[in-house]
């Protein structure tokens, strides 16, 4: 098993599978980093050495593709930034309802229960 930035890769997934786990690259920026690196979607994460994983980080450095424990920081400062202001989604997060128009009616009693058994 491989750690890249706070993820644990295991070794027998195939390099496009164990990349796109990290938080914030998905499968299409996976294949155009691994095609720009040269390396084979065939591959699996146990057949590649300590450079490529080194390769891969400054490959997302100079991409300044945002992953992980900062992307996560950047969506938590973001919904709190809507809160602050008291934009309608800010108040519609703070109240655990869904945010972007969907039905509440019928649909989301499951997740209104779920959000006051957190309370």
């Amino acid at each position: 098993m491989v750690q890249l930035l706070g993820t644990n890769l295991k070794n027998n997934y195939k390099v496009i599978d164990g990349f796109s786990k990290l938080y914030g690259l998905g499968k299409h920026t996976t294949r155009v980093m691994l095609n720009d690196l040269n390396i084979g979607i065939d591959f699996r994460i146990k057949d590649l050495t300590q450079n490529v994983f080194v390769k891969v980080i400054k490959w997302i450095e100079k991409h300044q593709i945002i992953v992980e424990t900062s992307l996560k920081q950047k969506i938590i400062m973001n919904i709190d930034k809507l809160k602050s202001i008291k934009a309608y989604r800010g108040l519609r997060h703070s109240y655990n309802l869904p945010t972007r128009g969907q039905r509440t009616k019928t649909n989301a009693s499951s997740v209104k229960k779920l959000h006051l058994r957190k309370k």
